[in-house]
C-alpha cells in the first residue's frame, strides 16, 4: 500500500513502526494528533513529497518515486541520518557492548570485541563523512548550477567510495559463538546483539535509499546542468 499526502501520519506510523527513524530523521516529532501528512510535513517544514518518497521506498521498496524528490530536502534527511548515526546509534551500541565486556572474566574476548565494534564504527564514519564532505557537496554545486571543471562526477566519486567493511558480522559472529552469558547477563547479551542485527539491517536501508533514490536524482541533475553548459 502507497500513503499519500491525505494519509493520517498516525494511522501510517501505527501500520509501519519502522518509520519511526524516519520521522526523526526528518526533523519531525511526535504528538502530530490525527494530521495527515501533509500538515505535519507543513508543520514541520518538510517536503511531503520527499517524506513519501522515503516512507514508500522503506515499506514497499518503490525506487520510481524519486522524481518526486526535492533535492535539497533530501541531503537534510541524509545528513542527519548521518548525524544520528555519529551522535547517537554508535556511541549508544559501543556503550551497551562495553557494559557486557567490563562484567566477563575473559578479558581477551572483551578486547576483540570492543576491538571489532571500534573497527567497523571507524569504517561507518569514513564512509558517511566521504558522502558528507564530497557527494552532498557536489550535490549542492549542481543545484546552483555549477559543475566542476576537473573530472569529477557523481560516477566517479561513486566509483571512489569506499564501502563499508564486513566486521560488524565478525563482530556478531563472535558474540554468538564464543561469548560466554554468565548468569544474570542472557537478557542483556541477547538485547545487545539483536540491537546490533538491527543496526545493521537500519544502515542497509540507508545505503539503499542512496542509491536508489538519491543517486538517479543526482545522476539526472547532472545530466540537466551538463546540458545548459
Amino acid at each position: 500500500m502507497r500513503f499519500n499526502e491525505n494519509s493520517r501520519l498516525g494511522d501510517v506510523i501505527s501500520e509501519h513502526y519502522q518509520l519511526l527513524l524516519i520521522l526523526s530523521r526528518f526533523g519531525i516529532t511526535l504528538g502530530f494528533g490525527d494530521k495527515t501528512v501533509r500538515a505535519v510535513c507543513a508543520d514541520s517544514h518538510v517536503d511531503s513529497k520527499t517524506f513519501l518518497a522515503v516512507a514508500n521506498y522503506v515499506v514497499n521498496g518503490d525506487g520510481t518515486v524519486y522524481h518526486d524528490i526535492d533535492t535539497e530536502s533530501m541531503i537534510r534527511f541524509l545528513r542527519l541520518s548521518h548525524q544520528y548515526y555519529f551522535d547517537f546509534l554508535l556511541p549508544e551500541l559501543r556503550n551497551s557492548l562495553k557494559r557486557i565486556t567490563d562484567d566477563i572474566e575473559d578479558t581477551k574476548l572483551a578486547t576483540l570485541l570492543i576491538k571489532l565494534f571500534d573497527n567497523y564504527a571507524s569504517s561507518v564514519r569514513r564512509h558517511l563523512e566521504y558522502e558528507d564532505r564530497i557527494l552532498f557537496d557536489y550535490t549542492e554545486n549542481l543545484l546552483g548550477g555549477n559543475i566542476d571543471d576537473t573530472n569529477l562526477s557523481v560516477s566517479s566519486i561513486i566509483g571512489q567510495h569506499d564501502s563499508i567493511d564486513g566486521n560488524l558480522s565478525e563482530l556478531k559472529n563472535v558474540m554468538i559463538r564464543y561469548l560466554p552469558a554468565p548468569h544474570g547477563m542472557v537478557r542483556r547479551v541477547n538485547q545487545v546483539l539483536y540491537d546490533i542485527f538491527a543496526f545493521e539491517e537500519d544502515i542497509k536501508m540507508h545505503s539503499d535509499i542512496e542509491s536508489n533514490l538519491f543517486i538517479p536524482l543526482v545522476i539526472d541533475l547532472e545530466n540537466k546542468v551538463r546540458k545548459a553548459k
